[in-house]
């Protein structure tokens, strides 16, 4: 069961500090539960606020709701979040409370580090009066830049988050078919993850059949109809991301083969274009090109992103898009998917895999069969070829 260790988050915040020390910052409020978890290996469900204090040259202070394991910190400090069973309904006064008694002349801050997209203003007020911060800074743009390159115990838990992905398109591939309703495919999908995972995981993403994007609707998928699946799951704080296009029932038409096929050779293209030092901008465009290169797709070319980073976050910088990009370096996760989308093929076809940046290329890290016919409908056509 992957899962981020002690000592990895300990190093982690060390190269915080370092960052910190750089800017002459005393100490920091991460707020963001994400980023609490990077750095203590503690994932705080979201709807319950906490904070973690990192002093520059210090100690480091926990601020959860009870029972949250063993953190990567130097004290943990806990509020109650329930009684009985039934939620408090002021955490953030309950947090707040806690925070400000045990700081309280701990240390003073003239500097402070705070994340401006998830400090509630109550723990800002609380900071306030225990630490007499005169000056206030930013530092959400230096914990993303942090976050790009990935650590091992970061991968390990990337790597099990898409095995639990792929077995969502297992499960999905053996419910499409003629009248399945889309509510029935994503059912099973989410099943499917859940079983692999060995516990609850969020499972979701694009299943509306005939359709270039949306939720899976109340409706029943018809034969003919191209199936675009681009799924998502959050496995212990870490995201997947892939795609995968099927054809509903029988046969595809030639169009439908035709456009299926040349995605899938732009998609073998994509991963030599990923390497240290490639651009994002630079991606997409050379991915808008070959797609403007199938004729039906000459005048559309690729009409989303290419691409993104991943991670704790489904959509991290660099970006893989046409009007935002980034460097490409070693250590970064990176999904890839180009599309294309016509009419007349009831609707189109995007594939996504995603590849994890080396020194010398890229690593694909969801090796999963690129195939228009589902594999019940595979199965078939074998058995009536017999």
């Amino acid at each position: 069961m992957a899962s981020l260790e002690k000592e990895s988050c300990r190093l982690r915040q060390a190269r915080f500090r370092e960052r910190l020390r750089s800017r002459s910052i005393d100490a920091a409020v991460v707020s963001d539960s994400r980023d609490i978890y990077y750095f203590t290996g503690v994932l705080v469900p979201p709807r319950l606020p906490a904070c973690l204090l990192v002093e520059t040259e210090g100690r480091s202070w926990l601020f959860a709701p009870s029972d949250r394991g063993e953190p990567a910190a130097d004290e943990c400090l806990t509020y109650e979040w329930e009684q009985l069973g039934t939620f408090n309904t002021d955490f953030i006064n309950q947090l707040g409370i806690v925070l400000g008694g045990t700081l309280k002349h701990a240390f003073q801050s003239n500097r402070l580090g705070w994340q401006t997209e998830s400090l509630p203003h109550q723990l800002a007020r609380a900071l306030e009066g225990a630490l007499c911060p005169d000056h206030w800074h930013a530092i959400d743009a230096e914990l993303l830049e942090m976050q790009q390159r990935k650590d091992p115990d970061e991968l390990a838990v990337i790597r099990q988050s898409v095995r639990v992905n792929l077995a969502a398109y297992d499960a999905a591939q053996a419910t499409i078919r003629p009248d399945a309703n889309e509510l029935e495919v994503l059912a099973a999908a989410t099943g499917g993850a859940i079983l692999e995972a060995g516990e609850k995981v969020f499972h979701d993403g694009d299943y509306r059949s005939g359709r270039l994007n949306g939720p899976a609707r109340n409706r029943a998928i018809e034969r003919g109809e191209l199936y675009i699946i681009d799924a998502w799951t959050c496995y212990r704080g870490y995201w997947s991301d892939l795609s995968r296009t099927f054809i509903v029932g029988g046969e595809p038409s030639d169009l439908q083969r035709s456009l299926f096929d040349y995605v899938a050779a732009v998609l073998t293209d994509a991963a030599a274009m990923l390497k240290p030092g490639a651009e994002g901008r630079d991606i997409w465009r050379q991915l808008d090109q070959l797609l403007r290169e199938h004729p039906t797709l000459a005048a559309s070319g690729l009409v989303h992103h290419a691409g993104h980073a991943i991670g704790l976050r489904t959509h991290e910088m660099p970006d893989i898009n046409r009007d935002r990009g980034g460097m490409l370096e070693p250590g970064m996760v990176i999904c890839i998917e180009p599309g294309g989308y016509v009419d007349e093929a009831r609707y189109g076809v995007r594939l996504e895999n995603m590849y994890l940046i080396t020194e010398s290329g890229a690593e694909n890290l969801s090796e999963y069969p690129v195939q228009l016919l589902p594999r019940v409908q595979q199965a078939r056509a074998g058995s009536s070829a017999d």
